[in-house]
């Protein structure tokens, strides 16, 4: 999430706790559920603040670096206190030298993925990697393990949001236990113009209630014992981009065409506007636009496009440069696709240019008002070290308990094939 996504979450997070808290005096409901949902919503907002002052920090030294580097003469700038506490003690770690050049793409620094690598070389039964981690760690756990380092973790949790959609732009609910309900507006306010000194009619706000059931997904990767102290960076990044990309489809792949999670997907849901062409190479702007007006985007705060990377860069992009449009300044420019001035994702979990009969080839409408991601276990790690021994190898499993819950589908509209 950037920065003005948190703050639009932040700002979510305190109206709805607002709204559970004058529902719970009015009804006089003061049940652990209901306490349960406030606490969990106050857990994800300070996680939230901390990420988003964190974040302010980084901006705030990146600008000092760059300012200090446009003006030789500007004096040097004092060391600041390390934004990760926890790799404060690793300032003078002294990285082998093909490790110090060999720069992370998917962690913070080369500091952490060389303390991610470490562990997975610890885990190999590499002696001096053991000694490393445990020194890093504060020794091993109650069960003779290692602690999963925290940049394993949360590097791993970044990238698949940043890799899919699903997780990234449906609306957020931490779950406090395996079945989870989560209130839904479904009366809404009526405003009306009273005369002068006439009373005010009033108008009940009317809740239902969204049940979301975790699910358990997983991955198992092997790796070999043997890795090298100068490829500890390369292959952890690797490793890691893996996972998240096989977790990021598979969260798309059930929100946008159906799974375990969410049977049918949006792409059967009968409960979102459906129209359809005869083919990919038929469809034209006027069905594009007909999805913008079927949508309801008027509920949506954010309405977004949502198609296959293939389609946009095919078909959509012919359309739009044969009706003179942008699409050649937005490649130069860096801004990311558009279309009608609504912002394009492309998802790989949607059919493309060679869709077939029944697929959904575009969406449009806002997920965040639409469907529900529920969070019950965030993922996390265990090593399977015995396993795989006959082969020299070392198993890393990855697993997490989410939720997938459609709440308001007539916000969307869908175009599939005939």
């Amino acid at each position: 999430m950037n920065l003005s996504e948190i703050a639009a979450r932040l700002e979510a997070i305190s109206v709805e706790v607002e709204a559970l808290s004058d529902v719970a005096l009015e009804a006089g409901d003061d049940s652990e559920q209901t306490l349960a949902q406030i606490e969990a919503l106050d857990a994800e907002f300070t996680g939230l603040k901390a990420k988003q002052d964190r974040q302010e920090k980084i901006n705030a030294r990146i600008d000092e670096i760059v300012a200090s580097r446009v003006s030789p003469s500007a004096p040097a700038i004092e060391a600041e206190a390390s934004i990760e506490p926890e790799l404060e003690e690793n300032k003078e770690m002294a990285l082998p030298a093909a490790a110090k050049y060999n720069k992370s793409s998917v962690f913070a620094s080369s500091e952490d993925a060389y303390v991610a690598g470490k562990f997975l070389a610890a885990i190999g039964g590499d002696k001096p990697a053991q000694e490393f981690v445990a020194a890093q760690s504060g020794g091993t756990d109650d069960k003779g393990g290692y602690t999963v380092p925290t940049p394993l973790s949360s590097e791993l949790i970044n990238l698949v949001e940043s890799y899919g959609v699903a997780r990234g732009l449906c609306r957020r609910i931490v779950m406090g236990a395996q079945t989870w309900s989560v209130p839904k507006l479904v009366g809404h306010s009526t405003i009306y113009y009273p005369n002068e000194a006439a009373a005010i009619t009033e108008s009940d706000l009317t809740f239902g209630q969204v049940v979301l059931a975790a699910q358990k997904m997983a991955g198992l990767v092997k790796f070999s014992t043997e890795i090298s102290e100068d490829s500890l960076i390369s292959i952890t990044d690797t490793i890691v981009k893996d996972l998240a990309w096989g977790f990021a489809k598979e969260e798309d792949t059930n929100l946008f065409t159906g799974g375990t999670l969410y049977a049918g997907g949006i792409e059967g849901d009968v409960d979102v506007a459906s129209s359809s062409v005869a083919s990919v190479a038929a469809l034209a702007l006027t069905d594009l636009t007909a999805a913008v007006v079927a949508s309801g985007q008027e509920r949506g705060l954010n309405p977004q496009w949502h198609m296959s990377p293939t389609l946009w860069n095919g078909q959509i992009r012919d359309l739009l440069n044969a009706a003179g449009g942008n699409a050649v300044a937005e490649m130069t420019s860096g801004v990311g696709p558009s279309l009608f001035g609504y912002k394009v994702n492309l998802v790989n979990a949607m059919a493309g240019a060679s869709a077939a009969s029944g697929d959904m080839v575009c969406l449009f409408g806002d997920l965040g008002v639409s469907h529900y991601f529920g969070d019950r276990r965030a993922l996390n790690f265990k090593v399977l070290d015995q396993l795989f021994a006959v082969n020299d190898q070392v198993g890393l499993v990855c697993t997490q308990r989410v939720a997938l819950k459609s709440v308001n589908p007539e916000v969307l509209a869908k175009i599939v094939l005939a």
